[in-house]
């Protein structure tokens, strides 16, 4: 079985939301205007809350309250609003994977501050679209929650094993499963049409000297994942008085030097020369990072604060 043949047998079960379908095409029409958007949208009266409260949130720190979906492609543009409605619809597309399976509070952490990461140092490059980055570092593990949801066991093999080894999480799917997540993340998000630079970037995160295009977004990537790995590992062990799972991301502006420095000698050397970006710049992605999470969090995955702790 290939990544492809795994997305092909589960259509149905990944398939986006029809809206969330919709305003990926309108985005791509020359013709759209924001009030197209709007209507789409707002038959959505769920996701029309999400979308307008994560605006109005501190991702955006607007000056003025935004009141309706039209109004918001104006100010954020089309781009941004598409990638929102991807990154509200896309927990939605594995909100019934078992809680035996996998930690889906744990999984959205990671990604959305990933996702934070990513955006943040976007700006520092520069990057046209830096929104795109949210979205990229968002659904940078994509693939294991498909490959959790139809091979569970041997997803936990790959797991048991990645937890007493140094070898690359990668390496083991391959060599237990002939495939890798980022490789099942591609092909996922081929399937929902999403452009070719998004899909590279999930593809290559994990070897971004790999890639044959999107090498600034794919550096970018790695780096915020390398970021938030980090973040989460610099929590108080477990057993301490202090321990809180979730606190190292809230709080992670705290120990954000130490966590630079342990970032920086983990990122591929390619990634820094090709973005630029050194340690003051982690350091400073993290702090507005950490000043977004928890709304961020809570409005694309409200169910990450269920989660006992």
């Amino acid at each position: 079985m290939t990544p492809q043949d795994l997305v092909a047998r589960n259509v149905r079960l990944v398939s986006l939301p029809e809206v969330c379908i919709q305003v990926q095409a309108l985005a791509d029409s020359p013709h759209t205007v924001a009030a197209d958007i709007g209507e789409v949208v707002s038959k959505d009266t769920a996701l029309t809350t999400r979308l307008l409260k994560l605006v109005n949130s501190a991702y955006f720190s607007l000056p003025k309250k935004i009141d309706t979906i039209s109004r918001a492609v104006n100010l954020i543009g089309m781009r941004e609003l598409r990638n929102l409605t991807l990154a509200a619809s896309a927990a939605e597309v594995f909100a019934r994977i078992p809680a035996n399976v996998i930690d889906m509070a744990a999984f959205w952490q990671h990604s959305i501050f990933t996702g934070l990461v990513a955006r943040n140092l976007a700006n520092r490059c520069n990057v046209l679209h830096s929104e795109r980055l949210f979205t990229a570092g968002l659904l940078h593990d994509i693939g294991r929650l498909l490959m959790l949801m139809k091979m569970p066991t041997e997803t936990g093999q790959v797991e048991s094993i990645r937890l007493q080894s140094t070898e690359a999480i990668c390496d083991i799917e391959r060599r237990l499963i002939s495939f890798d997540h980022a490789q099942v993340g591609h092909a996922l998000l081929s399937h929902w049409n999403m452009p070719d630079n998004l899909c590279n970037s999930v593809l290559y995160h994990h070897n971004p000297a790999d890639a044959d295009d999107a090498h600034l977004e794919t550096c970018l990537v790695h780096i915020a994942d390398l970021v938030t790995h980090c973040a989460q590992e610099s929590k108080d062990p477990l057993g301490s008085p202090f321990y809180d799972p979730y606190g190292a991301l809230l709080d992670s502006d705290l120990n954000a030097d130490k966590i630079s420095l342990a970032a920086m000698e983990m990122i591929e050397s390619r990634a820094l020369a090709l973005t630029g970006i050194d340690g003051y710049d982690i350091i400073d992605a993290i702090g507005k990072s950490a000043s977004a999470f928890n709304q961020v969090l809570d409005l694309l995955y409200p169910m990450a604060w269920e989660t006992p702790r």
